[in-house]
């Protein structure tokens, strides 16, 4: 005979629907035993949320990535760290072959450009980049930054050429994992908070041994900075170093952790992300998953694409599979400019 779901957790998901959920209730959530009645309660609770609200479409970002180099920062679980890297030599693509690799996505379909580089790479050979690639692409198709720390200043000129929003994150357990100082993490989310940027927030990379109260802090860190992109992402254990020999989480421990995030962000978002692109967390939840090209710090390949990254036509039928409709055109996600007409108009 199936047990059902007991009471406490069937009020507790009443209570995130009624954006009540307190983080002490999100706590209990996030020990849930996988494969029980309760964790499939949650899971279906999120799936539903998400289909309701997105109108069950899914989207794609595409993911460039430009750089290869040791990186100072020194994450314990980067492919890129200095102290563990495997690469020898620096690697860069030029700014024809980054806007080259945009191009292609939008022909792809992708619904928005990330372009990312190590902590370290010099900001005004970024916006040189940056300012090819706008050049190239439509002026609807969003250009989000994924760099290291930045300040006020650097916000409003990454504005300026043409971005319309950030992915900026404090890592679990940033400081101790890595050699970055979370002020400068919460500098820069205070930084694009203050901007024209829409930020776009993950939990990452999430291990075994991150705690429940660890996890929690983040997803509300994410949403206390306003991001309209949320996400959960697990650590691919690197090639080298402390977390080499770690294990990765379950595809139903990070859909769980996903289902959480969802009914915590509720109408926050306008989209909810999941990174690697996996089917089981795409049911509980997530409607947002990355195509990738390009040095990767999760892969050990100079391109990701021969690696670990998904194509967008990959993407595409992991949407499909799991019951979404995958967008077409532009997301609507990142709202630069209705940020600007707003501004015109105060």
């Amino acid at each position: 005979m199936h047990r059902k779901t007991d009471t406490e957790t069937e009020k507790t998901l009443k209570k995130a629907l009624n954006q009540e959920i307190t983080k002490e209730d999100a706590e209990k959530l996030l020990t849930i035993e996988n494969d029980s009645p309760e964790y499939y309660s949650l899971i279906q609770t999120a799936n539903k949320m998400t289909k309701n609200q997105f109108n069950e479409k899914g989207e794609i970002y595409g993911q460039i990535g430009i750089n290869i180099s040791p990186c100072p920062e020194n994450c314990q679980f980067c492919n890129l760290a200095k102290n563990y890297t495997q690469f020898t030599e620096d690697h860069e693509l030029t700014p024809k072959q980054v806007t080259k690799k945009a191009i292609k996505f939008e022909q792809q379909g992708v619904n928005a450009i990330f372009l990312m580089t190590t902590a370290d790479y010099p900001f005004h050979k970024y916006l040189e980049i940056a300012e090819k690639v706008r050049e190239n692409i439509s002026p609807e198709l969003p250009l989000v930054a994924n760099i290291g720390d930045f300040n006020k200043k650097q916000a409003q000129k990454l504005v300026e050429t043409g971005f319309q929003g950030a992915y900026h994150i404090q890592r679990l357990r940033e400081g101790e994992d890595t050699d970055i100082n979370p002020k400068n993490r919460k500098q820069t989310l205070e930084a694009i908070k203050n901007s024209e940027l829409d930020l776009s927030y993950c939990v990452e990379p999430i291990g075994p041994e991150h705690t429940p109260k660890e996890i929690i802090e983040e997803i509300y860190r994410g949403l206390e900075h306003n991001a309209v992109n949320h996400a959960c992402m697990w650590r691919q254990p690197p090639q080298e170093g402390p977390k080499s020999n770690t294990e990765r989480i379950s595809q139903k421990e990070l859909a769980k952790t996903i289902a959480i995030t969802r009914l915590i962000s509720n109408n926050q978002i306008r989209a909810m992300g999941v990174h690697e692109p996996t089917a089981i967390p795409l049911i509980s939840g997530a409607n947002q998953i990355y195509a990738e090209t390009g040095p990767n710090p999760r892969d050990t390949q100079k391109n990701t694409e021969k690696g670990r990254g998904k194509t967008p036509e990959q993407c595409k039928k992991l949407l499909k599979q799991t019951g979404h409709k995958p967008l077409k055109g532009p997301t609507k996600v990142f709202q630069f400019k209705e940020k600007q007409k707003q501004k015109q108009t105060a």
